[in-house]
């Protein structure tokens, strides 16, 4: 097997493994009402520990380094304290009130808004082709929202307005770090984000106080979320970035919201009508339309970020 193959089979892997991990919390929330509170707190903080013990003692990373710097720092915490909380959050929250496909599906819009940001801040040239690219996109939104009747949405209204506020969220969670991404090893970061932001949501629903009684089941699907969602996914995204460019990575770790749509089906009886169907299809394309139109380094502020986008 070639190295660009090695590469998009772990990727494709990387983005199984969040797909899985989408439905895992759907499961927790409707079989066994879980807090998604609970769920992010317990996550972040677990998951975080995870991230920094991989990146100490396989990347062979400083952990410490960061601190070092007091304007890195202060990065470090709004990273922590409002982009990934929210992003946390938001999405899981999304997934309570609504379903693990919705918030898939919304969240993968973000690149949808760093381009409208990366426009307004004159970092980049509004052009017709990406300008007809996000209008499709829209779109496309507009169809799972309506599924061709347009005088009621086809989810509830509070799982759209968190799967929005989820993928804003993400915007700012992508575009904020960058000034530290560029100076310190991606796991650094998202180690510590993870982590900071998993101790200050102890305040909000501490990991000692679940509020539900933990099964045999539950517990599997929280390793599951944890394990195979976090951990496992993270490290196959990461290798994958060995063998295949981030861009190629990103476009193969689409996997995750078709995933999370078709096990929707499967595992919740989901029924997605035509125009639903449609409106993904066209979801997905424009997003990856639009971060293939972007030169390099454009298209580096759009996908390279997959890594904290995702974990």
């Amino acid at each position: 097997m070639n190295r660009k193959w090695k590469g998009i089979l772990l990727a494709g892997f990387g983005g199984s493994m969040w797909g899985f991990s989408d439905i895992f919390a759907q499961l927790l929330f409707r079989q066994h009402a879980v807090p998604s509170e609970w769920l992010v707190s317990t996550r972040l903080l677990v998951a975080g520990v995870l991230v920094l013990l991989y990146s100490r003692y396989t990347k062979k990373k400083d952990i410490w380094i960061v601190f070092k710097d007091r304007g890195d720092l202060s990065r470090l915490l709004v990273f922590s304290l409002v982009g990934m909380v929210s992003v946390q959050f938001f999405f899981y929250k999304t997934i309570e009130l609504s379903s693990a496909s919705l918030a898939t599906i919304l969240q993968f819009i973000a690149p949808i808004f760093v381009y409208g940001y990366l426009v307004l801040r004159k970092e980049k040239r509004l052009k017709v082709t990406e300008l007809s690219i996000i209008l499709l996109c829209f779109f496309g939104v507009f169809l799972i929202l309506t599924n061709g009747n347009f005088t009621k949405l086809a989810v509830t209204l509070g799982g759209f307005m968190m799967g929005i506020i989820s993928a804003i969220a993400l915007a700012f969670y992508s575009l904020q770090p960058r000034a530290i991404l560029a100076k310190y090893h991606s796991t650094v970061i998202v180690g510590w984000g993870m982590t900071i932001a998993g101790l200050a949501f102890q305040f909000v629903h501490p990991i000692w106080r679940p509020e539900f009684t933990l099964t045999v089941d539950s517990f599997f699907l929280l390793v599951g979320i944890i394990i195979l969602g976090t951990a496992i996914g993270f490290v196959a995204y990461m290798t994958s970035l060995t063998y295949i460019d981030a861009s190629l990575a990103s476009i193969v770790t689409a996997l995750e919201p078709l995933l999370a749509a078709v096990l929707s089906v499967f595992v919740f009886n989901q029924v997605f009508g035509m125009l639903e169907v449609i409106g993904i299809i066209i979801v997905i394309v424009t997003v990856l339309l639009l971060s293939s139109s972007s030169n390099k380094k454009e298209t580096t502020v759009l996908v390279d970020d997959q890594l904290i986008n995702h974990i």
